[in-house]
């Protein structure tokens, strides 16, 4: 069993579900705040605080099977324990407007993953739904300075191309595509480009390969397999390398579909309702790893792909 370290999972956090987790190799996992109830893509300040408190309070009550992770050292204290490493992020800036020193407040309350963009275009850049690609704006420029300082991860899952290319030629820390895949395989516009994956390697990144189906191939093209993930993440190792490659499943188990109707505005972008997912469970990605043999890769490029690649980034990024 490989060691799992998921860059997205949006599951509904139950006890059953951690432990089901540690059962299946899974030692931590990145949430979403501003997905918490529901989707919002430009979560305002009380938006943003009351999800943290709600989830902060929602962690204390699973204490004994997760752990939040505050620290690098964090990941081996929840192994040891036994535990679930759980790190908190935000797939948009959390509401701080133009007040970026604001950003430490939710720093020093756990954050550790934050978004410049969530599709849409916002005070810092333009997501990927936005047809004018304009990338970073002057204020976004700052914003990836600030959360450098920090030490809080940026994510570019749903950022444009542009904004992408932007933060990945000016942030000094690697860079994280929590969940996205290929767009050379699947040109859907949450997927990244061979530019911006090209600019992810010489930055020291790394690529999260996702389950979500619209992700893995286009929804006309009918269900996506097994195999269809895999051939994502052969290409993007053939393309940046192993070292760059990822997972971020953005898993769903127990979602009612009320949280996904701010996406299914967008069809052309995420399908439709409801997702039939290529890899479903915990068991099955064990499995979809394991296969990866196939590829030609050895165990310890696997556990590169499954854990120790966005370890290593996020080591850097937090020390």
């Amino acid at each position: 069993m490989h060691a799992v370290f998921d860059l997205l999972n949006g599951a509904k956090m139950t006890p059953q579900y951690a432990q089901a987790s540690l059962e299946h190799g899974v030692e931590a996992v990145h949430i979403t705040l501003n997905n918490y109830r529901g989707i919002n893509p430009i979560p305002d300040m009380r938006h943003s605080l009351n999800q943290l408190a709600d989830y902060r309070k929602h962690l204390n009550t699973l204490s004994d099977l997760v752990y939040p992770i505050e620290e690098f050292e964090d990941f081996a204290k929840a192994k040891a324990a036994g535990k679930l490493g759980i790190v908190m992020g935000y797939q948009n800036v959390p509401g701080v407007e133009r007040d970026l020193g604001l950003l430490e407040l939710f720093h020093g309350l756990g954050v550790r993953v934050i978004q410049t963009a969530h599709n849409i275009r916002n005070l810092y850049g333009d997501g990927c739904a936005e047809e004018a690609n304009a990338g970073l704006s002057g204020l976004g420029r700052e914003l990836i300075h600030v959360l450098n300082d920090l030490g809080i991860v940026i994510d570019l899952s749903h950022v444009g191309d542009q904004t992408a290319l932007d933060i990945l030629e000016i942030s000094k820390d690697p860079v994280s595509v929590t969940h996205a895949n290929c767009y050379t395989l699947c040109a859907n516009a949450r997927n990244k480009s061979d530019q911006v994956l090209d600019s992810l390697k010489k930055n020291g990144g790394v690529l999260g390969i996702t389950y979500l189906p619209p992700l893995v191939i286009l929804p006309s093209k009918g269900k996506p397999e097994s195999s269809d993930v895999v051939a994502h993440i052969d290409y993007a190792v053939k393309r940046i390398g192993i070292e760059h490659v990822g997972l971020g499943s953005d898993f769903i188990t127990d979602q009612p579909p009320e949280r996904y109707q701010e996406f299914m505005r967008k069809p052309e972008v995420y399908g439709t309702w409801p997702w039939l997912y290529p890899i479903n469970d915990l068991q099955q990605q064990q499995d979809m790893l394991s296969s990866l043999t196939e590829m030609g890769l050895a165990n310890e490029e696997i556990d590169l792909i499954a854990h120790g690649n966005f370890m290593r980034l996020f080591k850097q990024v937090m020390s």
